[in-house]
């Protein structure tokens, strides 16, 4: 006995949340919660655009996220009644809305399920797994013996997560984001073009997204896609993102020949500049979104994203937790250039054990439910005062 108190004493001294409170790494980080922008919108009414990211999501996801934020703001939520999520035909992108009431005003969240776009490809490795998913019941299965945490990964990661990546990247791409048009003018249909728009995205779900918004704002100015896009941009205040994943995924929209270009040998210069090359990818759908929501021009037709300067600049904020082996931090230069103020967190959503490891699974998928995260994005830095 004595002998298992030491061993859990030293188990417990071993774990830590290192970034537990958050550590904000710009050091004026100042940004509005939910609340906030609730409370100051004309009709104290606010919409939030929630999309998740890799690995398998259902509606429960979206639940469960609204329901985190409702917490931390004192809110009512409306149950959805049964049948009021919308599917559009074949595989398609799940719309679920859910009405939340806090004592400051209204808030819509709109919560975009791509899951079922992926899952027919991804039902294809079943037979590898473990222990089966839900979206594996049924399937034969394994029976070779392995390693009990390289099961848990292979399982999770290499047969759940990782092919939402590679299927958006491959041959799938222009039909992922066809739905994800779709999907978008579906849930934006009757949105108030005076409420503002927070959108809160993870991982995968986040280029998804931007891509698509960027290839709806180069239609036809004229287009209704063209026109939504325009419409939610100039609205938008505030794009939150969790498990960021964009420097990773933009290494896949750049040719060879881009990287190519860069100086070498002599003609590089100091190793300053070398590193200073290396670091100036072309600009990823994001900056371009933004780019195209500051300049103004003499005829908007021309840019439908074009704004006046008066507007607001648009905050970005992104959570990441360090230990988590799939996220990434957000160059504050590259979005800053391009009209944003940029935040990055620093979170800890699972314990780290002796310095050594934390569990991935959770380290990727409990940005949403992380209470830390919660409170910031519903109350702000610092915390508002219409928060109780």
């Amino acid at each position: 006995m004595r002998t298992l108190l030491l061993l859990a004493a030293a188990c417990l001294a071993g774990c830590t949340l290192p970034y537990r409170p958050p550590q904000f790494l710009e050091a004026d980080a100042r940004f509005p919660g939910l609340i906030d922008f609730t409370a100051r919108a004309p009709d104290r009414k606010a919409d939030v655009l929630l999309v998740h990211g890799i690995c398998t999501h259902d509606a429960a996801w979206a639940k469960a996220t609204v329901g985190t934020l409702a917490a931390q703001l004192a809110a009512n939520v409306t149950p959805v009644p049964q049948g009021q999520t919308q599917r559009l035909a074949g595989p398609a992108i799940e719309i679920v809305p859910i009405d939340v009431g806090t004592p400051h005003g209204r808030i819509r969240f709109t919560s975009l399920i791509w899951s079922p776009l992926t899952t027919p490809l991804k039902q294809q490795l079943c037979y590898d797994q473990t222990d089966k998913s839900p979206i594996c019941t049924g399937a034969p299965p394994f029976t070779a013996v392995r390693a009990k945490l390289n099961a848990k990964v292979k399982d999770w990661l290499l047969d759940d997560c990782l092919p939402d990546a590679l299927v958006y990247q491959g041959a799938a791409r222009d039909q992922i984001q066809l739905r994800m048009r779709e999907a978008i003018l579906a849930a934006t249909e009757e949105a108030d073009p005076t409420a503002p728009l927070v959108v809160i995205s993870e991982s995968l779900g986040s280029k998804i997204l931007f891509d698509t918004l960027l290839r709806m704002a180069e239609e036809p100015a004229a287009s209704r896609a063209a026109q939504v896009a325009a419409r939610e941009m100039r609205r938008a205040v505030w794009l939150v993102m969790a498990a960021n994943q964009l420097p990773l995924l933009h290494l896949a929209d750049q040719p060879l020949d881009e990287a190519a270009r860069a100086p070498s040998g002599a003609e590089a210069g100091t190793a300053t500049e070398k590193r200073t090359v290396m670091q100036a990818p072309s600009p990823d759908s994001l900056q371009r979104l933004l780019q195209k929501r500051r300049v103004p021009l003499a005829n908007p037709l021309a840019n439908p994203l074009a704004i006046p300067r008066a507007v607001p600049t648009l905050m970005l904020v992104a959570f990441s937790d360090p230990s988590d082996v799939l996220s990434y931090t957000l160059p504050p230069e590259r979005y800053r250039e391009a009209g944003a103020g940029v935040f990055n967190v620093l979170v800890s959503n699972a314990p780290t054990y002796f310095g050594l490891f934390q569990d991935p699974v959770r380290g990727h998928t409990e940005y949403l439910s992380n209470p830390d995260i919660g409170s910031l994005i519903a109350c702000g830095r610092p915390r508002s005062a219409l928060c109780r």
